[in-house]
């Protein structure tokens, strides 16, 4: 069709309006061939001339649209930015178009008024700028700028980060959120050099469709910064049945077994996008135990390395939209991966240099206690041999004056007060006796001599020892052990000695009286007697001194009772812990190791 037949084609479409103005005739057989859409409709709207430019665009040639109504042919219903004049006649918006078939426009129309030979309007001449390509190069640059901005502020927040923890959530929610990269779910995978394996630590996103919606939902409403994001995402992590925890706790493999994808793709240092469950390039398939961990075919798989060394991995899918990775994606994805590798690797080292610094200042406290230590037994040792000395000039006169006492009260009248006086000599040479012979104990140990020992019989002993003692301190007794309790490895004899002057220092803990329990039982790893009693507890100030040699919070005794128990249960690779509390009474565990199926020492002492 010639410039010509456009008008003339126009005035024979039967129901098409007629160009009646010879200035719109000529403007019809102008636009004609033009490859700018170009439309003129007569004052009703509807087409009455159409160009190449627009039968191009829209996709319908001027037989189908003439007559038609413009806004109804285009699907032009509203305006989308406000009319711009450009001067008195013609204006200009932008909108959105459907062509024939079916793809949506974004136009700019202007708009300008045909007027007739005497002022009146006749139509207008509709020219229809295409911008759906610009549209989408401007959302795909918007898209990118804001991608790299949430790059840049996990960069930033990743900077400052120190733990490991809270620097794989970040990486996590900047893939994820909709202010970030936008995948539906992302796994971080480390490497263990220790374990020689890679291990899935922490994941994100929704486990099926309907929480996606709920959770975007939820986090949509928050147009904010990166730190005040991680925040709000702090509860989907916590979600310890969520599925992609489930999925990521599985996700371990052996670095040695480089056949696996994870492993190939961790030592390659190249990212890898996987389609329909095979590797994009390569071609090779990847492991189905691995889709089906997954529950997706397509996802990418980005390694993390720093300065050479394997870090980890970073896996990504949109497992709930279906929606397809871009180039673009992976792009970004990778420039987060680098930053996530130096990251950890940061906190990594900082973690080693802590724990480093950790064993420093504990192996500091050791020698600085051993060092104490030492002192302490250097003094105990002098004073032990000085007390060693005193004892031995004074126990032959101590037990003379005994011996002369206790012959002086059986000889002493019944009644009167000599024989108090004489009584009162007594006692008093037994209380001199007793630390006497714990300073002895404690100056000169000796070496116990092992056997098989029964806890539940040697309770009794020293109950039935006692008897008198817990009698006249109103102490009454309650003893339990366990059936088919079995023997101890120890020296009877000295444990018997550590048992008595526990449930003697029970006894003295308790002068109004009260309730002492024993407990023989069975732990794990060790045989136990538990001594409790009802006193008042031990004060906090004294808890860490009870045994140390000549500390006593009573009035009477030379403080060397515990200090000579625990001596005696160290030597025998057992221990003693207490548990006390004030106004409701101390409760002493004495455990030794259970003695071998196979010892056949006889009991000593027995």
């Amino acid at each position: 069709m010639t410039l010509a037949q456009v008008p003339q084609e126009a005035n024979k479409v039967p129901g098409a309006p007629r160009l009646e103005e010879p200035a719109t005739v000529d403007l019809a057989r102008l636009i004609g061939g033009w490859s700018v859409p170009v439309a003129i409709v007569d004052r009703e709207g509807r087409v009455c001339a159409w160009n190449r430019g627009a039968a191009l665009l829209y996709g319908r040639t001027q037989e189908n649209v003439l007559g038609q109504e413009w806004s109804t042919l285009v699907g032009e219903d509203h305006m989308r930015d406000s009319l711009l004049s450009l001067g008195p006649d013609t204006r200009r918006y932008e909108t959105r178009h459907r062509a024939q078939d079916g793809r949506i426009l974004d136009v700019m129309v202007t708009r300008t008024e045909m007027l007739t030979h005497d002022g009146g309007s006749e139509g207008a001449l509709l020219l229809v700028t295409d911008l759906t390509a610009s549209r989408v190069m401007e959302g795909r640059l918007t898209r990118r700028i804001a991608q790299l901005s949430v790059v840049r502020e996990i960069g930033e927040a990743l900077q400052s980060a120190m733990d490991l923890t809270g620097i794989l959530r970040t990486i996590l929610v900047g893939a994820t959120a909709s202010q970030g990269l936008r995948f539906n779910r992302a796994f971080l995978l480390l490497v263990d050099a220790k374990r020689g394996d890679l291990r899935g630590r922490v994941a994100i996103g929704p486990s099926d469709a309907e929480e996606a919606a709920r959770i975007w939902s939820e986090l949509s409403r928050f147009e904010t910064r990166l730190k005040e994001l991680l925040r709000k995402y702090e509860p989907y992590f916590d979600r310890a049945q969520n599925r992609v925890n489930e999925i990521v706790r599985a996700l371990s493999v052996r670095l040695e077994d480089e056949n696996r994808f994870l492993v190939r793709v961790v030592r390659s240092m190249t990212t890898v996008r996987v389609v329909n469950g095979v590797e994009v390039g390569s071609g090779r398939r990847v492991e189905e135990d691995l889709l089906r961990s997954l529950g997706v075919a397509s996802f990418v798989a980005v390694p993390l390395h720093a300065e050479g060394k394997p870090m980890g991995l970073l896996l990504a899918d949109n497992a709930i939209t279906g929606k397809s990775i871009e180039d673009e994606d992976v792009g970004i994805l990778e420039l987060l991966g680098i930053q996530a590798a130096l990251a950890i690797e940061r906190a990594q080292l900082s973690g080693e240099l802590e724990t480093q610094v950790a064993s420093l200042e504990a192996a500091t406290r050791q020698i600085r206690e051993n060092h104490d230590r030492l002192l302490r037994a250097e003094r105990l040792s002098a004073v032990g041999q000085m007390a060693a000395r005193v004892a031995h000039e004074i126990r032959n006169p101590l037990v003379a004056i005994g011996g002369f006492a206790r012959l002086l009260l059986r000889d002493a009248p019944a009644e009167g007060s000599m024989r108090e006086n004489i009584q009162i000599i007594a006692s008093e040479v037994r209380r001199l006796e007793t630390i006497l012979r714990e300073v002895l104990d404690f100056s000169n140990p000796t070496p116990p001599r092992m056997g098989k020992v029964d806890l539940t019989r040697l309770g009794h002993e020293a109950v039935e020892l006692l008897r008198w003692e817990l009698r006249e301190a109103s102490v009454a007794i309650r003893f339990e052990a366990d059936e088919d309790l079995p023997e101890a490895r120890a020296d009877r004899d000295q444990v018997f000695q550590a048992l008595l002057n526990v449930v003697q220092n029970a006894i003295h803990a308790m002068p109004e009286g009260g309730i002492l329990s024993l407990h023989a039982r069975s732990r794990p790893g060790w045989l136990e007697l538990a001594v409790r009693d009802t006193g008042p507890g031990i004060p906090h100030e004294a808890r860490a001194r009870i045994f140390e040699p000549f500390f006593t919070t009573k009035s009477t005794g030379s403080g060397l009772g515990l200090t000579i128990a625990q001596n005696i249960f160290r030597e025998h690779g057992g221990e003693i812990q207490v548990d006390t509390k004030e106004g409701e009474g101390t409760t002493f565990y004495l455990r030794l190791p259970a003695a071998e199926d196979t010892e056949h020492v006889e009991d000593p002492g027995r």
